[in-house]
């Protein structure tokens, strides 16, 4: 495909071609020659985009609900292009009942629950179990993100599988740390670096680690902080002198309190 600085080169050479003149650079004529050229790249690029529509990797919007269309697998509610594509990308895997590729992409994408995991064989043969993290730990929001991913599953798996619906325990996160600031509303600067913490160590997903690292920095980077360090994390209640913490499957990392020096 022709770049706009290819296009405005061949224009020049025509230009000083037919009429003997050099194009100077710099002048009224010379920028709008860039910004035909700029204009016709984008007519070359539309060009190209319009050779092969139907390479998955080019499709957006509307092109991706049509082609979603054709194969009778919709867009769900919200779902974002790169998440749809993925899944058109493997529809045909997902039209087989009771694989673990059909049953983790029906659990995409949830209206109330941020994460949902199906593990297999966790009982023997013909069993599973999926591990649901709830939004929040309220009880109408778990019974909701239940019944949500049961109703997701209940059109891709075999009526033979035996699946347990397992929201994680949760693990209290207590936190003592210590900060200084000279010239800031020591209160106000506390009150939203524990919700910057809150959201990040709220929202670790399974088999990922809680970084002290990351809990210093995001205390530093808070404006009007001289000062910041993470001395002691406490796992409910036992204090944990790793710098890496796994949150696993069966466990979910939820902000108690933060202690302030």
């Amino acid at each position: 495909m022709k770049s706009s600085e290819t296009i405005h080169s061949d224009i020049k050479g025509r230009f000083e071609k037919m009429t003997s003149k050099t194009l100077q650079e710099g002048s009224v004529i010379d920028f709008y020659t860039v910004a035909t050229s700029e204009a016709m790249e984008g007519a070359y690029q539309e060009i190209e985009n319009s050779k092969n529509p139907h390479i998955y990797s080019n499709l957006t919007g509307q092109a991706l609900d049509d082609t979603g269309f054709f194969v009778n697998l919709p867009r769900n509610p919200g779902e974002d292009d790169q998440q749809y594509l993925y899944r058109l990308m493997n529809w045909n895997i997902s039209a087989e009942a009771s694989n673990t590729t059909a049953i983790n992409d029906a659990l995409l994408n949830l209206e109330f629950a941020s994460n949902a995991e199906f593990i297999p064989l966790t009982n023997g043969g013909g069993t599973g179990t999926v591990f649901i993290i709830p939004r929040n730990y309220e009880q109408e929001t778990i019974e909701s993100a239940i019944g949500e991913v049961e109703i997701r599953l209940s059109g891709v798996v075999s009526p033979s599988l035996y699946i347990e619906y397992i929201v994680p325990e949760v693990r209290a996160v207590k936190i003592h740390a210590y900060m200084q600031s000279g010239d800031g509303d020591v209160n106000q600067i506390q009150a939203n670096i524990h919700e910057s913490i809150k959201n990040y160590v709220n929202s670790i997903p399974p088999r990922d680690y809680l970084l002290v690292g990351q809990l210093n920095r995001i205390g530093i980077n808070e404006p009007s902080v001289d000062y910041f360090s993470v001395l002691q994390v406490f796992i409910d209640g036992q204090e944990v002198k790793d710098i890496e913490i796994l949150q696993n499957i069966e466990s979910k990392f939820i902000l108690d309190e933060i202690i302030w020096s």
